[in-house]
């Protein structure tokens, strides 16, 4: 993942209609993907939003603009499908600007605030887990010191209310089950209307790119696991029309599920290939990955490789010691007696 810098601000006639009584907007984003997908459903004479876009400058004035223009009728509900910045970002200040009543998981509310790394001992205890993991002292002292609060912080000082899985939401025309899902994040809201086949899919189901799976020390504690789960979930459903977070709307909604799973299957298997007895985490996903230029990229790789290696770990395929060396478990021998003597 490289930075990208966004040149202009995003114009109100920026909205596009993607189904009936529903309008993207996309705003851009400085690092990363250098965009993010927001939905607006026609909720009475108001509009429910799906996800908020970072918190900026340029942001404000565009929402300023919106809610004096196209979108005069103002928000009713903001679902925020999970705790990252370009999701969560704006939720506190558009509730404060329009009075909608904001959803949010409380699990992603956590994982934002440790995000920050509050206080001391939360911040030695993230120095300590990526140190154990291998990565290099320098990229620890980036990382704890300014990229988690400047790429992943968000302001979380807003009350909020929570929606379950399976709960339905009546909007407009539309009756959206509640999913709840891991493995992106902890605990992340996608809104499915089985009457159309229409998937508001947040990060969970993109089409051009794979969302990261990270193991943290905060947030989802089996990412792999839960993202497969997700997906075969997913598959099952009637899915016409996928609004995603980033890129654009598709149609291919269960091909892409499978797809997925596919794509980490494959990864598994390139994890099991490359990794020798004795390794840390993070010669590991130099293994994979290559050796990574930017210090987003390689916490980006290490954190997936962990989730990727606690995965085979649970599966009994391989086996970490009390270094947090990774070792490939030896098979078994023709003849070898697993009872105990």
């Amino acid at each position: 993942m490289n930075a990208t810098t966004a040149q202009t601000a995003v114009e109100p006639d920026d909205l596009v209609e993607v189904a009936p009584d529903i309008l993207r907007l996309r705003l851009p984003l400085d690092e990363g993907i250098d965009h993010v997908n927001l939905y607006l459903v026609r909720d009475g004479a108001g509009w429910l939003l799906f996800d908020t876009g970072v918190d900026s400058a340029d942001a404000r004035a565009c929402w300023e603009r919106l809610l004096s223009g196209p979108l005069a009728g103002g928000l009713t509900r903001i679902v925020v499908s999970h705790h990252h910045p370009d999701h969560l970002g704006l939720a506190r200040w558009l509730r404060e600007r329009t009075g909608a009543v904001v959803y949010l998981r409380p699990e992603e509310r956590d994982s934002a605030e440790q995000t920050a790394l509050p206080t001391p001992k939360a911040m030695d205890a993230c120095r300590g887990y990526f140190g154990l993991h291998g990565m290099d002292v320098d990229d620890v002292s980036a990382i704890t010191g300014d990229l988690l609060r400047r790429f992943m912080a968000c302001d979380t000082r807003f009350q909020s209310q929570t929606l379950e899985h399976g709960e339905v939401l009546h909007v407009g025309r539309y009756r959206f089950e509640v999913l709840v899902q891991g493995g992106h994040s902890v605990a992340q809201f996608c809104l499915h209307e089985p009457t159309v086949g229409l998937l508001l899919t947040g990060d969970q189901l993109l089409e051009r790119i794979t969302p990261n799976l990270s193991l943290l020390p905060w947030g989802d504690r089996h990412p792999l696991r839960h993202y497969l789960a997700s997906l075969e979930q997913t598959a099952a459903l009637d899915l016409r029309c996928v609004l995603p977070a980033h890129h654009g709307e598709y149609a291919g909604g269960v091909a892409r599920a499978r797809g997925l799973i596919r794509h980490h299957e494959r990864a598994l298997e390139r994890f099991r290939a490359r990794l020798l007895p004795g390794m840390k985490a993070m010669d590991v996903a130099n293994a994979v990955y290559g050796r990574r230029r930017d210090v987003l990229d390689r916490f980006l790789a290490l954190t997936e490789s962990l989730a990727h290696l606690q995965y085979l770990e649970e599966q009994s395929e391989i086996r970490r010691d009390a270094d947090a060396c990774w070792h490939p478990r030896l098979p078994k021998t023709e003849g070898t007696s697993t009872v105990p003597s």
